[in-house]
């Protein structure tokens, strides 16, 4: 799923805005256009805003949908914190948990290898996908992922805001939330680093 030279910089020459656009004017959805502007006004002119200059704090109104993820290796990526709607609609405060293990065995690869694109490029990723959550809902839901400058010491940081689109259907009560059953769809936002090739590709 990776693509060769050639391919990933055809990616970054057709990308459909430049780097030099507002990345937020490429977020239609408006549950997530407030914390790409903030993230915007944050980096400046910068490629990245350090991780220390996101001060939860400062995005109060909408920190409800918010997660902090600690990306330490491909298979461990952590919520560092979870916003208070995150938490109800998984059915429990993941916050100290591990992504990968609350993501379903099928697409744990791409999840992966989404992730590690994110903050490696950098680049954001729009995604779409299907979660079932712990009280056998399944939901499409919407995500934004930010990458943050990494600040020595730490792991490589990524800011995400989420945002429930449409309930599909109730299956049997789950004894866990599993995210990402289903991805939908994945869109590269280019910051100004390119964006690698079609996550669901063959």
């Amino acid at each position: 799923m990776t693509g060769n030279k050639d391919e990933e910089k055809n990616n970054k020459q057709s990308s459909s805005k430049s780097a030099s656009d507002k990345i937020s004017d490429q977020i239609k959805n408006t549950a997530l256009k407030p914390l790409c502007e903030f993230w915007e006004d944050v980096r400046g002119d910068r490629l990245l805003p350090d991780a220390s200059d996101i001060d939860p704090a400062q995005i109060a109104y909408i920190l409800k949908d918010i997660a902090i993820l600690d990306v330490i290796d491909e298979m461990t990526i952590r919520y560092r914190l979870a916003g208070t709607a995150i938490a109800e609609r998984m059915g429990s405060d993941p916050t100290g948990g591990n992504l990968i293990e609350m993501t379903a065995p099928d697409t744990r690869p791409l999840v992966s290898q989404i992730m590690q694109h994110i903050v490696t490029r950098p680049v954001c990723a729009l995604a779409t996908y299907e979660n079932v959550y712990q009280s056998g809902k399944r939901a499409i839901v919407e995500s934004l992922y930010l990458p943050l400058k990494k600040t020595q010491g730490l792991s490589e940081r990524i800011v995400s805001v989420h945002s429930p689109e449409k309930t599909i259907t109730y299956e049997e009560e789950q004894p866990r939330s599993r995210v990402a059953a289903k991805i939908l769809e994945v869109t590269w936002i280019d910051i100004g680093a390119g964006v690698p090739t079609d996550p669901l590709s063959r």
